[in-house]
Formats: C-alpha cells, structure tokens, sequence
C-alpha cells in the first residue's frame, strides 16, 4: 500500500462538465483540507455513484450491488480503495479485499472504485504527492484555486470548465492562459484533451 503518506478523500459532489454530455466530474475531497481531486467519469458510472452519495432508493440491485453481495456470499469484505497512478488525466486505483484475515487487493478503473466506496463507506486514499500534484484547491468562498505550475493540463482544463460554470471568467481567463502556453511550448502534450 505504498511508503507515501496517505491522504483520505471523501466523494464531494457530481459536477457537470462543459462542452461534454458523455462525462462527468467527481469531485473528491481531501477530508479535513482544502484540496479536491477532480476525477472524469462516465454517465453510467457517475448515476452509480450518485444513487448512494443523495440515498436515492432503487427498486432492484444494481451491478454494484451485485458485486457487493457477491463478495460478502464468500465473506470478503470491501477494505478501502487506494488511487495509486495518475497518467494522462487516467485514474488508476487498487480496491483492497479482506477474506478469511487475509488483505488481497485487484486493480479498478477509479470510476468503479469510488461506485463502491461510496455504497460500503470505505475510505478513498491517494498518497500526498499524488494529491499534490493533480489537486484544486477549494478556498473559503467556494472557489477553486489552483497550483497552477504545478497541476496538469487535464486538470486545469477541468477547473476551467467548473469556473465557467460558476461565471468566475477571470479565474477562468487565467486558466485558459496557462493552457494556450503550455499547448504552443509542447504540440505533444500527453494531457491534452
């Protein structure tokens, strides 16, 4: 589970993404701080998560509960989920099981993990650096603020989605800015969308 020190996240909201239809932003928060993990997901993935963060009822399980049910029949338990890999606006998590006194672990696509973790209430880890990294910060009024020279492209076009949203155009106009400068010194920009 890594040497880094670990920062647990909790699902803070679901935030619509501009221009796209087909994603949306969880929003994860550092718990106790200020720094957010803005984190892609599908639709169908972000309606899973959604359903548990606002309680809403279904009628009959869902393939996450499925999932769950399943491992409890074999009397694992889900433990936490651990964001290790960040590359190119992809998430990478492991999802830690424990069966019989026994920890084992399978990798999940970050959007299925945090599906999960909401359900069962398991915490959400990232080391620190990670978070550092690829991180927005969330200033007392609301607003985000970012490490600009530091973020990645991808997550910088997120927030500039979000401050546009929020009519925070400066912010907004800044971010862009960083963008354009960062496209016209590297044409190969991985984090590019």
């Amino acid at each position: 589970m890594g040497e880094n020190k670990k920062i647990e996240l909790v699902v803070g909201e679901i935030l619509n993404r501009l221009p796209s239809d087909f994603a949306l932003v969880t929003l994860l928060r550092e718990k106790g701080g200020t720094r957010c993990l803005p984190v892609l997901v599908g639709p169908l993935e972000a309606q899973a998560i959604a359903v548990s963060l606002y309680n809403h009822k279904m009628p009959r399980p869902g393939i996450y509960d499925l999932y769950i049910n399943t491992l409890k029949s074999f009397d694992g338990t889900l433990v936490e989920v651990d964001i290790y890999r960040i590359k190119g606006g992809i998430f990478f998590s492991y999802i830690y099981i424990e069966r019989d006194g026994n920890v084992s672990y399978v990798d999940s696509r970050t959007s299925d993990a945090l599906a999960l973790a909401v359900r069962t209430g398991i915490p959400v880890y990232i080391d620190e650096d990670l978070l550092e990294r690829n991180c927005v910060r969330l200033e007392s009024n609301g607003a985000y603020s970012l490490p600009i020279a530091t973020a990645s492209t991808k997550v910088l076009k997120e927030a500039m989605a979000q401050a546009v949203a929020n009519e925070n155009y400066e912010f907004a106009a800044r971010l862009r800015d960083e963008i354009n400068s960062r496209s016209r010194n590297d044409e190969t920009d991985s984090d590019l969308i």
